[in-house]
């Protein structure tokens, strides 16, 4: 079995390669009534599962929203599940790339491409991992690949459709965050703020504009706001002034873990909050300086809070679009797993209706949990082990997968510990090295399910 994964790995990455041409990026398509994700999301699907049909698989589409891919259509055997996605953050700013994001490019030992380690290539692996298994022992339970198109707006809309027909496995796993194993996600909140003002001020001085970030799950890189009657000064470190114009330079990253980045639009607050602008936007832009700060934890917010199990709320302001007329934010907050999410959410709705502003929930999705001592952890977490040589405990994650909506579900890989975390960066890859080990673990857990081990 282990032997063919290497013998294969090349097809492996062709494969991925070809996946990663398809421009899947979540909600940029209209949706039609055949296709519920825009028609190039469908392309992207039916590709996968064609390529699964090649390899003797048998697959299904169901309605264009998600797919799976199947060891056996014998319904005697228990059934497993692994959930993969096919959609993916947008590539942001193309410029600032160095290898073209839909490209498939492969060069010192990773391959480059939106999607590449977020979730394209977890699934490319899993379904390798499958046909490996397949191929080489005789299979006391079926092993079924679920791949969706709907995963990074949180919505999960995929695998909501999932479980309104098809079977629900005995256990599934998501190889959509870390290695050894994933047994706590917080909660997720995504919410709307919104102030509206009056339009007056004075028409020669004061911020026009602000805009900044892309999506409610990536701390945003970049932010910029166009001003009249401010005089800019000569140089500042991380700022660009243009004309009416000064644009701040961030570091976008995964929501998650907002410490590896450098969110542009706290940088651009800061900046606004510190010039003589005395109108109704300028204003606001200096409370929103006071409530969100140069920080990650809403302590600012007084909305901080820890556990043992999870660790730190993380906050993110990842949206702003303001003119005269009115402010909308985008927050994204992920919150400890003991902690009740609708005591952070009316907190910040009085905070903010203090400011004259309202709160709207957009999507929650609630905490995640599997003890350590249960014996699918700690068969997964065996695996692990097995190819590595290395002893593996659960961890905790602020990211989100299909597992909330999946009963008995973990994440299980594919960041392995020590490496850099890239889902939603500038020049997302995967090593191939780590590409080729996450397939062998995964080829090991399932061996340990049938049973063999």
């Amino acid at each position: 079995m282990h032997k063919l994964i290497d013998d294969r790995f090349e097809e492996l990455v062709a494969d991925l390669k070809y996946m990663l041409s398809f421009r899947t990026d979540a909600s940029l398509y209209e949706p039609t009534e055949n296709d519920p994700f825009g028609r190039p999301m469908t392309d992207a699907l039916n590709a996968f599962l064609k390529r699964a049909e090649s390899y003797g698989f048998t697959t299904r589409n169901l309605d264009n929203y998600v797919g799976y891919v199947d060891t056996s259509t014998d319904k005697s055997l228990p059934l497993y599940g692994i959930m993969c996605h096919l959609d993916v953050v947008p590539a942001g700013d193309e410029s600032l790339w160095h290898y073209p994001p839909f490209g498939g490019v492969e060069s010192g030992g990773r391959l480059y491409g939106r999607g590449s380690f977020d979730d394209k290539g977890p699934a490319v692996a899993s379904l390798h991992a499958m046909r490996a298994i397949r191929d080489t022992q005789s299979l006391k339970c079926r092993f079924r690949l679920i791949v969706g198109l709907d995963e990074e707006t949180g919505a999960f809309r995929c695998i909501k459709r999932y479980k309104k027909t098809e079977e629900i496995p005995l256990h599934s796993f998501s190889p959509d965050g870390a290695f050894p194993l994933i047994n706590a996600e917080k909660g997720i909140l995504r919410l709307t703020v919104r102030k509206e003002f009056d339009g007056s001020g004075d028409s020669f001085v004061g911020i026009e504009t602000i805009r900044g970030g892309v999506r409610t799950n990536i701390v945003p890189g970049k932010a910029f706001a166009t001003l009249k009657g401010i005089r800019f000064p000569d140089d500042r470190d991380g700022f660009e002034f243009q004309g009416d114009s000064v644009v701040a330079n961030g570091l976008s990253t995964h929501v998650k873990h907002p410490w590896d980045g450098k969110n542009a639009i706290l940088l651009l607050l800061q900046f606004l909050a510190q010039q003589d602008i005395h109108s109704p936007l300028g204003d606001y832009v200096r409370e929103l300086h006071r409530l969100f700060r140069m920080e990650y934890d809403g302590r600012s917010l007084g909305i901080a809070c820890h556990d043992d199990v999870s660790g730190d709320l993380t906050c993110t302001l990842a949206v702003i679009d303001a003119d005269r007329q009115g402010c909308t934010l985008k927050v994204d907050i992920r919150y400890p797993v003991t902690f009740d999410g609708n005591e952070i959410v009316e907190k910040l709705k009085r905070i903010f209706g203090q400011l004259g502003a309202s709160v709207t929930l957009d999507s929650r999705n609630a905490p995640l949990y599997v003890p350590e001592d249960d014996p699918f952890v700690q068969l997964l977490l065996g695996a692990y082990t097995a190819v590595t040589g290395q002893a593996g405990k659960p961890i905790s994650t602020g990211g989100g997968t299909y597992c909330r909506d999946m009963p008995r579900s973990v994440s299980f890989g594919i960041l392995f510990p020590g490496e850099e975390s890239v889902a939603h960066s500038v020049d997302e890859y995967v090593s191939l090295a780590s590409l080729k080990k996450a397939a062998h673990i995964y080829a090991e857990a399932f061996e340990r399910i049938n049973g063999k081990k």
